[in-house]
């Protein structure tokens, strides 16, 4: 009896439809990359014999932003990945076409789209049509819980999708539903632990630092920022209100820290901590520009939205290494920076309030960019010996 091809998500080799199945079951191992595993579902269904021209995976995931994906497999072309944003499934793209029906009911939709008969009751029918398929399917995925996502598949081929075509269809829906599954929760893992964490702290914590003492040492260009007057804000307005202003107001904060290779590690009230990774002098220096760029450019973008005429903010900026990592007692746990140049950060914080500056930064970087930046005047910073010039940009 020959053994079975051996196969990898790359490039998978499947002679029936059982092999095809086990390799979904098992994990489609060894990628964990959803492109290359939809990528070797589709091809090998094609070198299979089944007539699928095209391959569309819906699922809903737990983002912030972003209500889902979709991953769209063409034969020939490969797979692209789109993303639906907040809103999207209200417009008539998403309502008048099969998906809504196939999730909320969990039933198949078909449509022989070069059928004289075959009603034009979607979008998606006169679309194919005019592009050249002939057949069309769409399937939910029912997850172990209960929760329903969907995928479709389409034939270009004269007749469409066969008996043994549809056979095959349904006999990879349920290997295909763990699959997705699987992925769905690894992917919500992620996306929730880096939208409430950060996206270093969440990946540490899916690697598995999860006990106290687990950390690492950073390298980096520190930021803190804070709002000005924030507890008159907070004595002034409703919870509701108060909350409102804040997610405005870090709307134009943090993207530019996002853009230019920052990370925002922890939000502090009314206020957040953000690091610039680098790794030699060189890198520093680009990181100290990038900081400084990410403030003033926040701050300009503040300025002209209406959140702007109620509240304004101060910047600090210092580096040097120190320790992140898991703190906490019993099962609750949080990830907390700690070490001088975290205290150094802070302390200029406050001396940006005495002297009257909104954006300082500490002497260690003022040398890397003197042309940006002048003296402020000189401070006592609690916890440091002497005075300590402060400059502003």
């Amino acid at each position: 009896m020959p053994d079975k091809p051996k196969t990898n998500a790359k490039n998978p080799r499947f002679t029936d439809i059982s092999e095809l199945t086990d390799w979904m079951i098992d994990g489609a191992r060894p990628s964990a990359d959803a492109r290359e595993i939809i990528a070797g579902i589709c091809e090998g269904l094609v070198d299979l014999g089944v007539r699928v021209d095209r391959f569309i995976l819906f699922i809903y995931t737990l983002h912030p932003n972003l209500l889902g994906s979709r991953f769209r497999w063409i034969k020939g072309e490969g797979v692209d990945v789109a993303h639906a944003q907040m809103g999207t499934f209200s417009q008539e793209i998403y309502t008048s076409n099969p998906l809504p029906r196939v999730v909320e009911e969990q039933v198949n939709i078909r449509r022989h789209l070069e059928r004289e008969d075959c009603p034009d009751d979607y979008i998606i029918v006169g679309e194919l049509r005019e592009q050249g398929f002939t057949d069309y399917v769409a399937q939910p995925l029912i997850f172990t819980t209960g929760e329903t996502h969907a995928c479709t598949w389409s034939s270009a081929q004269e007749g469409g999708f066969s008996d043994r075509d549809m056979d095959i269809l349904a006999q990879i829906n349920r290997p295909l539903a763990r699959l997705t599954e699987t992925y769905m929760l690894r992917l919500n893992a992620a996306i929730l632990l880096s939208t409430y964490v950060g996206r270093n702290s969440g990946s540490h914590i899916l690697e598995g630092k999860v006990h106290r003492g687990d950390g690492e040492e950073i390298t980096a260009v520190i930021l803190f920022v804070d709002l000005k007057n924030f507890t008159q804000l907070s004595n002034e307005r409703q919870g509701p209100e108060l909350v409102g202003l804040l997610n405005d107001t870090f709307d134009h904060l943090v993207p530019p820290v996002a853009e230019r290779g920052g990370e925002v590690l922890k939000y502090m009230g009314d206020g957040f901590f953000a690091i610039f990774p680098y790794a030699d002098e060189e890198g520093i220096a680009e990181m100290t520009r990038a900081a400084m760029d990410a403030v003033v450019e926040g701050g300009a973008a503040l300025a002209k939205d209406e959140a702007g005429s109620s509240v304004d903010f101060r910047a600090a900026l210092h580096c040097g290494t120190f320790h992140y990592g898991n703190i906490g007692g019993a099962d609750r746990l949080d990830f907390t920076a700690i070490g001088p140049p975290i205290n150094y950060t802070a302390r200029l914080l406050s001396a940006a309030t005495d002297l009257g500056c909104d954006r300082v930064l500490s002497s260690s970087l003022a040398r890397l960019v003197p042309e940006r930046c002048k003296s402020a005047g000189s401070s006592v910073l609690k916890g440091f010996d002497g005075e300590h010039t402060i400059w502003r940009f």
